[in-house]
């Protein structure tokens, strides 16, 4: 009876001592998991997911036809900036021919933010009536200006700046934008004509588009409260003689909306209407 006592007492001993040492090792697991995590989340403390950069990024197109908002700067009781022409004119011009190859091209539905471009819309009412009508790319068209005497001139653009959602989208096409003028025999200013621009209060900062850093300051209006990719381009300056004559012109502006129209097509991959 002793001697059966004593063996179910060491196999009772050798039960908790097994069950004992189970314990002790899941929690050592979980001690050192949890030393791990900690860690890991330690060491990544002010660092940023990796992102593409955006010299090689590719945005997601889906299947056409693609709705491309039309966004002429300007208009009504806004001239906007006055030189050799006024810059509503040459915006309303551009995007007129802009829009007429758009609605040729079975890819394209053509949009716009305005019912008329006599009419003065603020820029986040046309950021509002672009929104309602769900976009897929949005292009504002503008004229640059210079102070008398200035021998300034040349094409650059702005797209939605770094930090905003749609920001790499937006810097590819005005990549797209700036090649297809080029082409077209436009100087191109800045770095490849690129560059971002912040408000702070209400002086506008210009910063070349190698800064990468997110801020915190407003760009344009337009181009922050529209939701998809937006670019604003200043296709020319209305103060420069030279620069009018080339893309200010009536038939400058048929050149200009030629070149945006190619980009757009860039964009979107497809092939453009050969020029009539």
């Amino acid at each position: 009876m002793a001697k059966h006592s004593v063996q179910r007492r060491k196999k009772q001993k050798q039960h908790h001592f097994s069950f004992g040492n189970a314990v002790v090792l899941v929690v050592c697991f979980v001690c050192v998991s949890l030393g791990l995590y900690l860690w890991q989340a330690a060491f990544s403390i002010g660092q940023t997911k990796p992102t593409v950069d955006d010299d090689d990024f590719r945005p997601t197109i889906g299947e056409p036809p693609y709705r491309v908002v039309i966004d002429a700067g300007h208009g009504g009781s806004d001239p906007g900036a006055r030189g050799v022409v006024q810059e509503s004119e040459i915006t309303a011009a551009t995007a007129q021919a802009l829009s007429d190859w758009l609605t040729r091209d079975p890819n394209f539905i053509p949009l716009t933010t305005r019912e008329s471009y006599d009419v003065t819309v603020k820029p986040a009412e046309r950021a509002a009536a672009a929104n309602a009508q769900e976009p897929d790319l949005l292009l504002s068209i503008h004229g640059n200006s210079a102070p008398e005497g200035s021998g300034a001139s040349g094409f650059e653009c702005y797209p939605a700046v770094p930090g905003r959602t749609y920001h790499q989208e937006s810097y590819y096409f005005a990549k797209k934008l700036a090649g297809a003028m080029q082409a077209a025999e436009a100087s191109l200013r800045g770095r490849g004509g690129i560059r971002y621009i912040y408000y702070q209060g209400d002086v506008k900062q210009l910063v070349e588009s190698n800064h990468k850093e997110v801020r915190e300051e407003r760009s344009f209006t337009i181009l922050e409260d529209v939701n998809c990719p937006a670019v604003l381009a200043e296709q020319c300056f209305v103060t420069s003689e030279a620069d009018v004559a080339q893309f200010g012109s009536e038939d400058g502006c048929k050149r200009t909306a030629r070149a945006y129209y190619v980009a757009i097509c860039a964009y979107f991959e497809t092939t453009p209407l050969p020029e009539e």
